[in-house]
């Protein structure tokens, strides 16, 4: 069975193949944006199925009952999600958001609900779904191919009835569709793999794959396999996955503002790394996974939250992590991470400082600068200084054969602005004095200089912590990448709710270049981490 879809209406239809008509509910009452774009998805599925669905004649026969269906009470329903729309938003209002919200808006729209679990039957029968997957490259011929009509049609020759589901795009890529917003979770392993695109991304109930695509008859072979081989997923591993592993990768995890000694950081240290390790074992077996941590590791010194610290980086290493590499924070200098008092904290600071500003990595030709930008600067502002940005200029230069190493620079201020996101709830003090004022209080107070010392250096990357919000942002050919707080250090708007993060970097050894970052949060404790955003490089 083959469906078209559109690319921002892949998340909607992969909810529904995956049975998760909560979730897709969930996400159409987030913003009116969703709303719209699931609204248009249905819209198109109950208008246009005999033009978007492809399958043999006899399966097409066994579907009209329940498209008859649908499409006989779809404006009646249309009407009745308006409503449902509605209500949502004064319970919103009334309840303050969150699960029990969806709840109510479940048993007032019961009809609703089982409207779209029939949707949901419609994708779900398949055993194997897949999606054929363009790349961004407008030059290479298979990323047109795999949006052809044609090409789908053929494929469902192969398999006429419930033995695949193949989603197939209408359109190609664009260079905006390069961050992928709220994917679906098992779609996470395709996402991983963005650089590699063109390909077909594979899953059941229990396997998943993607499979990077060459030549046209890889596709059909492809297909073929699923059709005629029992244990099709590990025969395609042997036969395509493995021929195609041509690319070396390390992986860098970027955290944040850990704020060891605050007790709900402490409390939550075991689920940080479990989360790690769970997704180094996503991970390429020989890959190296380097921890890169950019401050704010103490929620103020102490001998105590140094040694809380200490054991989180030995417990990094044991689960099979380089050694991390961490800068400090304004909270690491600070009494309180407002005020400048640096008296018999001198001592714990030291300890956790390092002599060289610049960590080289031979085998991966990296180099990674580690600036303190807690050097001046009123309560939470960082400053660099010219005398730092005169060190590190020595330290690069006195590198043989700089011109061969990627930078990437670390520090702990942020560079550029970073606007609050919708689920971001503000602290008191940060309502009292306003967000403008605030932000002036947190500042990098000579922004300016270091980005154009950057630009000067050609240094692409750069890396920082302390708003706790993740980011990434562009300034003229300078990737800045922002993270969260690694232990969820951050207030949501939906009470039970919080925002642990890390970003998840993926470098290309042989090219020496980062390729893709993606933004991974947990906002439910224990309830799993979702790849909130991947942008490819």
């Amino acid at each position: 069975m083959g469906y078209r879809t559109t690319i921002k209406n892949i998340n909607s239809v992969g909810h529904l193949i995956e049975g998760n008509v909560y979730t897709f509910l969930q996400q159409s009452v987030s913003s009116d944006e969703m709303l719209r774009t699931n609204m248009e998805f249905l819209d198109k599925l109950i208008r246009r199925t005999s033009e978007q669905f492809y399958m043999s004649e006899k399966y097409w026969r066994g579907l009209r009952g329940d498209l008859d269906y649908l499409q006989h009470d779809w404006q009646e329903m249309r009407h009745e999600w308006e409503r449902a729309r509605e209500y949502w938003e004064r319970s919103r209002n009334k309840f303050n958001g969150g699960e029990d919200n969806l709840d109510l808006f479940l048993v007032e729209n019961e009809r609703l609900l089982n409207y779209l679990q029939i949707i949901s039957r419609l994708f779900s029968r398949c055993k194997v779904k897949s999606i054929l997957l363009p790349g961004f490259d407008n030059q290479n011929p298979i990323n047109s191919l795999l949006t052809r009509e044609n090409i789908l049609e053929r494929i469902v020759q192969i398999h006429p009835g419930d033995t695949a589901l193949i989603l197939q795009f209408e359109e190609r890529f664009n260079k905006e569709d390069k961050a992928i917003l709220n994917v679906f979770p098992k779609f996470d392993k395709a996402l991983h793999q963005m650089d590699n695109w063109p390909g077909v991304f594979l899953w059941n109930k229990d396997d998943s794959l993607f499979l990077p695509i060459r030549e046209e008859n890889e596709l059909y072979d492809i297909f073929k396999v699923i059709r005629y081989e029992d244990n099709s997923f590990n025969f395609l591993r042997d036969r395509f996955e493995r021929k195609n592993k041509t690319k070396n990768y390390a992986y860098l995890f970027h955290l944040s503002d850990l704020h060891f000694g605050n007790k709900l950081a402490e409390k939550r240290t075991m689920r940080v790394v479990r989360i790690l390790e769970d997704q180094i074992g996503k991970l390429e077996e020989d890959a190296v996974i380097i921890p890169i941590i950019t401050g704010d590791l103490m929620q103020s010194p102490s001998s105590t939250n140094k040694q809380t610290f200490l054991q989180f980086s030995e417990l990094l290493l044991s689960k099979g992590f380089e050694k991390p590499i961490h800068i400090l924070g304004n909270h690491d200098v600070d009494t309180s991470g407002l005020f400048k008092l640096l008296t018999n904290q001198k001592a714990i600071i030291s300890s956790l400082s390092s002599t060289s500003k610049i960590e080289i990595y031979e085998d991966l030709k990296l180099a990674i600068i580690k600036f303190d930008s807690n050097t001046g600067g009123e309560l939470a502002q960082g400053k660099i200084g010219e005398d730092q940005l005169m060190e590190i200029g020595n330290e690069i230069d006195a590198i043989k054969n700089k011109e061969s190493y990627t930078f990437i620079a670390l520090l702990h201020h942020h560079p550029m602005e970073i606007e609050n996101p919708n689920w971001y709830a503000k602290e008191w003090y940060e309502s009292l004095l306003g967000t403008k004022t605030f932000e002036k209080t947190m500042k990098l107070v000579d922004a300016e200089l270091f980005l154009e010392w950057i630009q000067s250096r050609g240094i692409k990357y750069v890396l920082h912590g302390h708003k706790h919000i993740p980011k990434i942002q562009k300034h003229q050919d300078i990737t800045v990448i922002a993270a969260g707080s690694a232990t969820g250090s951050i207030k949501h708007q939906d009470k039970g709710k919080t925002y642990l993060s890390y970003n998840l970097i993926k470098y290309d050894i042989d090219t020496q270049q980062p390729v893709s970052i993606s933004i991974i949060a947990e906002e439910i404790i224990g309830a799993g981490t979702k790849n909130m955003l991947l942008h490819l490089i």
